[in-house]
C-alpha cells in the first residue's frame, strides 16, 4: 500500500529532468525559481545505470577515436579524459617508476637513466 510517506519520497527523488519537476519549476515564480536552481548542481546528483553506461560508452569512443588518430598521425596526440562520474573523485595517472621499468623491460636494462628515459617516453607515446 502506498502512503503519503512513500509517495512523498518518490516525488522527493525525482531526477530534474522529469516531467514533473520540470512542471513544478516552470510554475515557480521567477524570484523562487532562480533560487532554486542556483542551488542544484548537477554534478553532484547520482547517476541512474543508463547514464553511467552512457559515459562508459562515451569514453569507449572517445579512446577508439584517440587510437584511430594515434596510429594514423605523425604526433603524438593527448589521450582524452574520461567523463567525470558523481561521487568518484578524479583519477590520478599513475606512472611506474624508472627503476622498476629498467627491471620489467629487458628493452631499458643497460641504459643510462637519461636514455631510458627517453626510450620509455618513445615506446609509451610521451616522448
Amino acid at each position: 500500500m502506498l502512503t503519503w510517506r512513500k509517495l512523498l519520497v518518490l516525488l522527493h527523488h525525482l531526477p530534474p529532468e522529469s516531467a514533473l519537476t520540470t512542471a513544478m519549476r516552470n510554475d515557480m515564480p521567477e524570484r523562487e525559481r532562480s533560487r532554486a536552481e542556483s542551488s542544484f548542481d548537477p554534478a553532484s546528483g547520482r547517476w541512474s545505470g543508463i547514464e553511467t553506461l552512457l559515459a562508459a560508452l562515451v569514453d569507449e569512443v572517445r579512446n577508439n577515436t584517440w587510437v584511430y588518430v594515434q596510429a594514423h598521425s605523425h604526433w603524438n596526440v593527448e589521450k582524452p579524459t574520461p567523463i567525470r562520474r558523481p561521487g568518484l573523485p578524479a583519477r590520478r595517472e599513475r606512472r611506474m617508476s624508472l627503476a622498476n621499468a629498467q627491471k620489467i623491460d629487458p628493452r631499458l636494462r643497460g641504459l643510462s637513466e637519461e636514455e631510458a628515459q627517453a626510450t620509455l617516453d618513445r615506446l609509451t607515446g610521451r616522448g
